[in-house]
């Protein structure tokens, strides 16, 4: 099988698609303050926002019993799953997923963990694609008559930890490019031998996000220190980069070739990631728009009431064009919060890095500190090939 998912979509009566994904939730199995703040931003964000599918970008359920302090069972990360999901399922929006380097640290394969998501109403994804990974796939979006793809959205499992133990993060492997080029030939040929605009969703991202940064110096306080092999280094965002840059990119060691792939097929206009919690920025690279998706939960660390979700509108009439946001927990609910208390309730930009930890700035302080507007809003224009 090629991977295509069997749920078709369309574009609206308004001729408007809209994605929400849902950066790195880190769910637990044992619901707590935490999971009810996790709850009611997606309650409000899918309420206000009407998205035609939800996208999960991976770090998705703990595999850990922390009340009795062991792994969970199959049965208990069922029962968190469906905690996480209720949200979509009661509205009846479909949901696709990108399994993330936590995803495969539950103590259950990953095989397992996607035999449990299929029990959910409104999950997409299949595990045909003969490729690296769990859950490979990809979904058109068809026109309003649902006679011809528009649009396509790809889902992939980037992986665990680098495949030559050197303890890095994993990258696309081969396997899984030569899938996409195979299918994404596939596709212009149902498009008249066109390219079909697509956008890429998965969990770790691609090296090319360092293209949007530049070196500065550790004196700089808006700068962050670079991953892995890069950590001897510091980086501040570049002209035409967007957005908030709060951790440096956790990027594979290794550059496999993804991102060149996507500029060969000449498809791919966008490519969204979660992994990094703080970061929600975005950015071109040779004409492919790289962007961030905070963590939407709780759980884990994070930059006070930033969490969120991040909006893309497409348009039927002009498919190579697309515009993006963060919609936040503050957003919503201001400063109310059950799980986080104190100055962490007000920093809203108002921090400087320092490494990946923040330091929270006071109230008066902090004035001299906060960068232009809580929201990052983006409008991707390129050209069709």
């Amino acid at each position: 099988m090629n991977g295509r998912t069997k749920k078709i979509f369309r574009f609206g009566e308004n001729g408007e698609f809209r994605i929400m994904a849902i950066g790195d939730i880190h769910g637990k199995i044992n619901p707590d303050e935490k999971t009810e703040d996790y709850l009611r931003l997606i309650n409000a964000a899918l309420d206000s926002q009407k998205p035609d599918i939800a996208v999960l970008l991976g770090d998705i359920i703990s595999g850990k019993n922390h009340k009795e302090n062991r792994l969970a069972t199959p049965d208990e990360i069922y029962e968190g799953i469906k905690v996480i999901t209720e949200p979509l399922v009661s509205r009846n929006i479909p949901f696709a997923i990108t399994f993330g380097n936590h995803d495969g640290q539950t103590g259950e394969p990953k095989e397992v963990l996607f035999d449990l998501f299929r029990k959910i109403p409104g999950f997409i994804n299949t595990n045909e694609s003969g490729a690296t990974g769990v859950g490979n796939c990809y979904s058109p979006v068809y026109d309003r008559e649902g006679k011809k793809p528009v649009f396509n959205m790809w889902f992939i499992d980037s992986g665990d930890r680098a495949q030559d133990g050197s303890g890095g993060y994993a990258w696309v492997d081969d396997s899984q490019i030569a899938w996409y080029e195979k299918n994404s030939d596939e596709l212009k040929k149902e498009n008249d031998g066109n390219p079909v605009p697509s956008l890429v969703f998965q969990h770790i991202p691609v090296c090319e996000e360092y293209l949007l940064l530049k070196e500065s110096t550790i004196l700089n306080p808006y700068r962050v220190r670079g991953h892995g092999h890069l950590s001897d280094r510091f980086y501040v965002k570049k002209d035409g980069c967007e957005g908030y840059l709060g951790e440096g990119p956790c990027t594979p060691d290794k550059n496999n070739g993804q991102f060149k792939s996507w500029v060969k097929q000449g498809d791919v206009i966008g490519a969204f990631f979660g992994h990094d919690h703080m970061n929600d920025f975005v950015g071109p690279v040779q004409g492919i728009i790289l962007g961030q998706t905070k963590c939407s939960g709780f759980h884990i660390y994070g930059d006070g009431l930033m969490q969120g979700v991040r909006m893309i509108t497409l348009k039927e009439n002009d498919p190579w064009h697309f515009e993006t946001e963060m919609v936040r927990y503050r957003d919503f609910f201001g400063t109310e919060c059950n799980s986080i208390k104190g100055l962490l309730l007000f920093p809203d930009r108002w921090h400087i890095n320092v490494g990946v930890t923040l330091k929270v700035l006071g109230a008066a302080a902090a004035v001299t500190a906060v960068t232009a507007g809580t929201r990052a809003v983006i409008k991707h224009r390129r050209k069709s090939r």
